[in-house]
C-alpha cells in the first residue's frame, strides 16, 4: 500500500483522478442515492490525500484551504471503498489530514459531516458545533477539531 499527497491536480496521474472521481460517484451519488454536484470546482484549489493498493485507490480525502468553504481549512470528500471499510482506513486518512494541517501551525479545522458519522469524527477529535441541517437531502453537522499548541 502506498499513500499519496498532492496539492496540484496537474501532478496527479489522470488515472488516479479518474479513480477518485469514480469512487466518490460510487459512494456519494450511487450508494447514498444523492444527486448532487460532486465536481464542484473546489478540487483544483485543494490538496488530495489517497491510499492505493495494487494500483487501486481505496481511500481518499481532500483538504480545502481557509476561505473556500469556511473561514478555516476543512477536510472533505472522505471516502473508503466499500470492500475496504471496517479496517481503519477512514480514521487513518482523517488522521493524516490532521497531521498535515497541524504541522503547518493551523489552530483548528472544520468538517461538514454527515450526521450519522458524528461518533466516528468524535473518535478522531472533532466536536459538534451546529445543529443538524440538510445538504442535498442528507442530514449534516459542522464539527471542529482544535489542535493543542
Amino acid at each position: 500500500m502506498q499513500w499519496f499527497h498532492t496539492s496540484d491536480l496537474n501532478e496527479m496521474p489522470a488515472s488516479d483522478l479518474y479513480q477518485i472521481l469514480k469512487l466518490r460517484q460510487d459512494i456519494f451519488i450511487i450508494e447514498q442515492k444523492c444527486i448532487y454536484h460532486d465536481i464542484d470546482n473546489i478540487d483544483t484549489k485543494s490538496e488530495h490525500i489517497y491510499l492505493k493498493e495494487d494500483g487501486e485507490i481505496i481511500t481518499y480525502s481532500r483538504i480545502v484551504p481557509a476561505g473556500i468553504k469556511f473561514d478555516r481549512p476543512s477536510i472533505g470528500r472522505i471516502v473508503v471503498k466499500k470492500t475496504y471499510r471496517g479496517n481503519g482506513y477512514g480514521k487513518e486518512i482523517v488522521r493524516r489530514c490532521l497531521k498535515i494541517l497541524s504541522q503547518r501551525g493551523i489552530s483548528s479545522v472544520f468538517i461538514e459531516a454527515q450526521s450519522h458519522l458524528e461518533l466516528f469524527y468524535e473518535s478522531v477529535g472533532f466536536k459538534k458545533v451546529s445543529d443538524a441541517y440538510p445538504v442535498d437531502g442528507i442530514s449534516h453537522i459542522k464539527m471542529i477539531h482544535h489542535f493543542i499548541t
